[in-house]
């Protein structure tokens, strides 16, 4: 067998761009047309808990590296932008920040407006943004993309904690 006889996974997305948290609103926000859709038919349910949501946002100000791709989709992106404009992968990680920027939920104990000095500069998204034609690409790309990995259970967790905990 040769790797070159592998079949290719979808194309990456060839347009990518680094944005802070700060400008996140206004990036997601921008005068688009198509108007970008966060949770498109085909994207399962908000499931992390405000826990999961809280630890993510306080890896990444910790400095934790990382985690910080959104994958989305625009057919026709930087020429007619035909659209739709959809998240693709990073939903919860989204969610997530979104849920901190607007206080919803706390980091270290307080509300994102209670901070007084900037977001250190990993609190950064790498936006990509793919020009997959038609849906069916779109649910391919979503399958290739959340079908690598199994999470740890929480027991696997506890188990390292544990560990750690016999380390002090």
């Amino acid at each position: 067998m040769k790797f070159s006889e592998i079949t290719k996974v979808t194309r990456s997305p060839n347009y990518r761009v680094n944005v802070g948290w700060k400008y996140l609103h206004e990036h997601i926000n921008k005068n688009r047309n198509p108007a970008f859709d966060p949770d498109p038919d085909f994207q399962r349910g908000h499931i992390w808990t405000p826990e999961q949501k809280i630890a993510y946002v306080e890896f990444k100000i910790r400095g934790g590296y990382g985690s910080d791709v959104i994958q989305t989709n625009c057919p026709g992106w930087m020429n007619d932008f035909r659209g739709p404009y959809e998240l693709v992968d990073g939903k919860q990680r989204l969610s997530a920040v979104l849920d901190f920027l607007e206080d919803k939920i706390k980091a270290f104990g307080h509300y994102y407006s209670e901070f007084e000095d900037r977001l250190p500069s990993n609190a950064e998204f790498i936006w990509c943004v793919n020009d997959l034609p038609t849906r069916k690409d779109v649910l391919v790309w979503y399958v290739e993309l959340n079908t690598g990995g199994t999470p740890h259970t929480q027991e696997e967790i506890n188990k390292v904690k544990e560990m750690i905990e016999g380390e002090k």
